[in-house]
């Protein structure tokens, strides 16, 4: 997968979001680059070789910028469900207590102590495993899958900055850790559709998809800008951005940065 998300009208700059390290970021932004993300960084390589424009990294892939090699999420279900065969007998109805006495109320300016009935959990049949219940917010999908996979980039060059592994020009943004979430969610599907269709898994190409991001995390206006997989397989792309949605809405720093109420996004999902 790889998203890219346009800047705010003004500039009318498409920019690609790239996954940077926390513990990796630099204080100062690259002067120039279309690279966006959670935190800036600048180029750097774990020698110092001849020097270029573009970092030098010992990957296997070519369509997309990574720096490291990340294993695919483990996906989790939507929703759990109990089959109807091993579901738990009805409880037999008891005999209903005999209601309490009320208890005087306190005197208006004094302080009361309520008691809090205690909430009890369903019970789960016996033999039937509790399977985890889909994630509620993009941050409990990031804090599940700390990192976005992929495999690291193959890419000849070398720039002068040193660091232990190779890194790229990227600006931190606004729009980074909200996006950052947004990926995670929708990759975390689309991994998940593709596990549920392995007898699919036979095709190699791209889909590349264009939407709208509505500032309330609406998904509106989804075309397909290409697709040489067919149609299933460009089906389960559409799936895994519209599932998970409504995504949160936007926070206060992004809607001060975006002229209007959307954004317009593009997503290209690879099948290798």
């Amino acid at each position: 997968m790889q998203p890219q998300a346009p800047t705010p009208p003004a500039t009318e700059t498409a920019m690609v979001f790239i996954e940077v390290d926390p513990a990796l970021a630099s204080v100062a932004p690259p002067k120039e680059t279309k690279n966006y993300s959670t935190h800036n960084s600048v180029a750097a390589n774990p020698t110092t070789p001849a020097k270029a424009e573009v970092p030098k990294i010992d990957g296997s892939q070519t369509k997309l910028i990574r720096t490291v090699d990340n294993p695919k999420p483990k996906t989790q279900p939507l929703q759990p469900t109990i089959p109807k065969s091993e579901a738990p007998p009805e409880p037999t109805p008891e005999k209903p207590p005999e209601p309490e006495k009320p208890k005087p109320s306190a005197p208006v300016g004094d302080l009361a102590m309520t008691k809090i009935e205690p909430v009890r959990k369903p019970e789960t049949a016996p033999g039937v495993e509790q399977k985890p219940s889909r994630p509620r917010t993009l941050r409990e999908v990031v804090q599940r899958n700390p990192a976005l996979a992929g495999q690291k980039t193959l890419q000849d060059g070398g720039v002068q900055r040193r660091a232990h592994i190779a890194m790229v020009d990227a600006k931190g943004s606004p729009f980074g850790e909200y996006d950052y979430a947004f990926i995670r969610a929708v990759e975390q599907r689309w991994y998940q559709l593709l596990d549920d269709n392995q007898y699919l898994m036979d095709r190699q190409g791209k889909v590349a998809l264009e939407f709208r991001l509505h500032f309330d995390g609406r998904i509106s206006d989804m075309k397909v800008a290409g697709s040489n997989v067919g149609d299933i397989l460009c089906l389960l792309c559409q799936k895994s951005i519209l599932d998970p949605a409504p995504f949160p809405k936007w926070p206060p720093q992004m809607r001060q940065v975006v002229k209007g109420e959307f954004r317009d996004v593009r997503f290209t999902f690879y099948y290798d």
